[in-house]
């Protein structure tokens, strides 16, 4: 009896060690030991599809008392572009016109500008039968009784004209017309000639830069930063967050971490890293890319209204490449600017960084005849040169003029963030931010 016992024990312990030796080779791998990054089913928002995630940068109407500039957070902004949009989605490889066309008559109604660039043809939504290229710039022109679309493409000097069918062309004019009937600031593009004489140093302008020649009142904004789901957050970074460790900072800040991979939360924001993964390469291609950005920006937070993809390139560091995708969030047409966007970098092998700090408006400190008065852009941009000339004493290069538009900027403290109405000027790669009304200079070290 004695004996059968002990068989049977033995048979249990040799049965045991062959469970747990097949489970230590083909069994499921600790989180620890999982080479890929794997998301838990639970995201804070469906991603978008690719005509929902590029918008264009901005879209210039000219009319006949001047120019208007339309960007996100405008109104009729996006009923404008979505026409367009449904238009090129609807045209066909025929619609393009082959050869020449004479511009003898043409007349310029509107320009769309691009940044990032859009995607046409094979592989993209907009014009799918066409070869692919890449657009920065659409045209809408009008001939007579006939209206054209001009495609720029920003890899070659080449572009692509569309005739609208005649079905489709009141839309279009219907929308010229209720944008013109309405008050709007008038803009006016910076020309060498309406720069001369502004400095003694030669100044070039490398943008199409469009200022306001009205003047224009502004409101301070009251911010509140987004309010984050921790629980969800963490559920769409950490397989079991449970496991992670938690440290928490003196400002009350909570940092997660298993060991390979870090969260930090905070009441603005968030930042996460992904060190193991930084040594890979990014083969993605550029529609691929921007799909990616989606569902990183919708898988860990979401798109907020008046949220906008404002860039998207590819990066290469020695033997490394890696996409970086950035957002910004608009109020009426401003960008807001934050000394640390959202932005997230990835490769082939997923996510390796990712910080989101993003606030909307929850009214303002100003109204009416309160509103700030704001510097004309002759005195902002002369005020931008004195202090690069401070600043860079001695440079004697060309000065380049790469950006200059109104914005906000974050400021405050964290009980009360507030939007600074700010001149943004950028000269040979230097930021500049500037009080609306009294050119002060703003440093990224006082902008929160």
């Amino acid at each position: 009896m004695i004996e059968r016992i002990k068989s049977i024990l033995l048979l249990f312990l040799v049965s045991l060690s062959l469970f747990l030796t097949y489970q230590l080779w083909y069994g499921q791998k600790p989180t620890h030991l999982i080479t890929e990054d794997v998301y838990e089913r639970v995201i804070a928002e469906k991603p978008r599809l690719l005509v929902d995630i590029i918008t264009p940068a901005q879209i210039i109407v000219g009319t006949e008392r001047g120019h208007y500039v339309l960007k996100e957070g405008n109104p009729d902004f996006h009923s404008l572009w979505g026409a367009l949009s449904q238009q090129l989605q609807n045209m066909k490889q025929e619609s393009v016109i082959d050869g020449n066309v004479s511009m003898e008559g043409f007349r310029n109604l509107l320009v769309v500008y691009f940044k990032p660039v859009l995607p046409v043809g094979s592989d993209s939504p907009w014009l799918a039968s066409a070869p692919y290229s890449m657009i920065n710039q659409i045209q809408l022109s009008s001939q007579d009784s006939d209206l054209w679309l001009t495609l720029s493409d920003s890899d070659s000097d080449s572009t692509a004209k569309l005739l609208i069918p005649p079905d489709k062309k009141e839309l279009f004019l219907q929308l010229m017309a209720e944008l013109s009937s309405e008050e709007r600031i008038l803009y006016t593009v910076l020309t060498a000639d309406r720069i001369s004489g502004l400095t003694n140093r030669e100044l070039e302008i490398r943008a199409s830069v469009f200022v306001p020649e009205e003047p224009v009142y502004m409101d301070i904004l009251i911010l509140k930063p987004e309010i984050v789901d921790r629980d969800l957050i963490l559920k769409t970074f950490f397989i079991d967050y449970n496991l992670a460790r938690i440290i928490e900072e003196k400002d009350g800040g909570l940092i997660y971490t298993d060991g390979e991979r870090g969260l930090r939360l905070t009441n603005v924001g968030l930042e996460y890293s992904y060190p193991r993964l930084e040594e890979g390469q990014a083969t993605s291609s550029y529609p691929d890319a921007l799909a990616n950005s989606s569902n990183l920006i919708s898988y860990h937070g979401g798109w907020p209204a008046g949220l906008r993809l404002e860039e998207l390139g590819l990066i290469r560091q020695g033997r490394t490449a890696y996409y970086m995708a950035e957002w910004k969030m608009f109020y009426q047409g401003f960008p807001l600017y934050v000394n640390k966007p959202t932005r997230a970098l990835f490769n082939d092998r997923g996510l390796t960084h990712y910080t989101r700090a993003l606030f909307s408006v929850g009214g303002i400190l100003t109204g009416g005849e309160e509103k700030l008065p704001v510097a004309g852009w002759a005195s902002a941009l002369k005020a931008a040169i004195k202090i690069f000339n401070a600043e860079q004493p001695g440079t004697e290069s060309v000065l380049r003029l790469e950006a200059m538009e109104l914005g906000y900027v974050l400021t405050g403290s964290a009980v009360a963030f507030r939007g600074e109405p700010v001149w943004f000027i950028k000269i040979n790669n230097y930021k500049f931010y500037l009080k609306a009304d009294s050119l002060d200079w703003l440093s990224e070290e006082e902008m929160l």
